[in-house]
């Protein structure tokens, strides 16, 4: 994945980076996608951290380079797609770092009409640049963090990430760490387009996160790692829920369908069978949830005063104890 860094040679003569040198070239203040296939730079390593947060998701990309030849200077370029394109939604709070040194950077368009066989640039809208300094037979870290609105579909958000951009750098991708936090109150990650594999390759490494690693990565320019959540209850309707099913009220569950969840959102799947059952909650944050949630169920949530424990079934029962396991392994 040689990411989603264009880069373009700053040898400039009347604002055109010589074509043969660079990722990128310039004309008429804008940029063109270029391939190079004998730059001497090559991606080591990158960690990619996705945080999903109520209002917007955030990303932190840390790069490894090395250079195998001489010292360099690079526009390297950030791109980006235009807002609603394939889910993906509007950039801002873009910073970048070379060295661990805040660094500043343009916003320059992208050609719209240019593509080659590798790459339509019609979906990309712009590039945010900054020249880097790439030293002889040196490492040379680099980060960039930014925040993006979300995408959405009929099942909840979509979160993109597009890695693809770089693959003009020397060799494969070495190594990709994707590192996924859900802040996400109500929603979990719910399926993936990733570099290599599916969500098999990720493990808990905290409640909230998950981390996944990917190994010798080549992708097409405009590769996207993508992530698709969906509501904890999967009440996506058009059907008033629960009137499709509830599946910890329905089926026997199994441990590995907890895996995406939170701890907290672990707790209101256990409460919801109870919630079902018109369960006079104690706790003032279920009462409010449930009695906000169940205004548009069919049957709507209400108190029922003689709830019995006995009126649970074999399977709820059994459920509710995987859900309170699962709570209390949770850290």
């Amino acid at each position: 994945m040689k990411k989603n860094f264009f880069c373009l040679l700053s040898f400039f003569l009347a604002a055109f980076a010589f074509a043969n040198d660079t990722y990128f070239f310039t004309s008429g203040g804008n940029l063109i996608p270029a391939e190079e296939k004998d730059i001497s730079i090559e991606m080591k390593a990158e960690v990619i951290s996705i945080v999903l947060e109520p209002r917007y998701y955030e990303v932190t990309v840390d790069f490894e380079f090395y250079n195998h030849g001489k010292t360099v200077d690079l526009l390297v370029g950030f791109p980006y797609f235009e807002a609603g394109i394939g889910g993906h939604g509007k950039l801002y709070d873009f910073k970048c770092w070379t060295n661990g040194q805040l660094k500043d950077y343009s916003d320059i368009p992208i050609i719209r009409d240019f593509s080659n066989h590798n790459f339509d640039a019609a979906e990309l809208e712009n590039a945010y640049t900054r020249t880097i300094t790439f030293p002889a037979k040196s490492i040379t870290n680099t980060t960039v963090k930014y925040k993006s609105e979300y995408g959405y579909d009929t099942e909840g958000c979509i979160i993109k990430y597009l890695y693809g951009t770089g693959s003009s750098w020397k060799n494969k991708i070495g190594h990709i760490t994707l590192i996924l936090e859900n802040n996400l109150p109500y929603d979990k990650p719910n399926g993936f387009e990733l570099p290599q594999g599916d969500s098999s390759a990720f493990t808990h490494i905290a409640d909230n996160k998950w981390e996944a690693h990917f190994t010798d990565i080549e992708p097409e320019y405009t590769d996207c790692i993508t992530i698709h959540t969906t509501d904890i209850l999967e009440d996506t309707g058009p059907r008033a829920f629960p009137g499709y099913g509830y599946k910890f009220r329905d089926v026997k569950a199994e441990k590995s369908w907890l895996k995406w969840y939170t701890k907290p959102q672990l707790r209101i799947l256990r409460n919801t069978i109870y919630a079902l059952h018109g369960y006079n909650f104690k706790s003032e944050d279920l009462k409010e949830l449930f009695n906000k949630w169940g205004k548009n169920w069919y049957p709507k949530y209400s108190v029922n005063p003689d709830f019995n424990e006995n009126e649970l079934t074999e399977i709820e029962k059994y459920n509710i104890q995987l859900l309170l396991q699962e709570e209390k392994s949770r850290k």
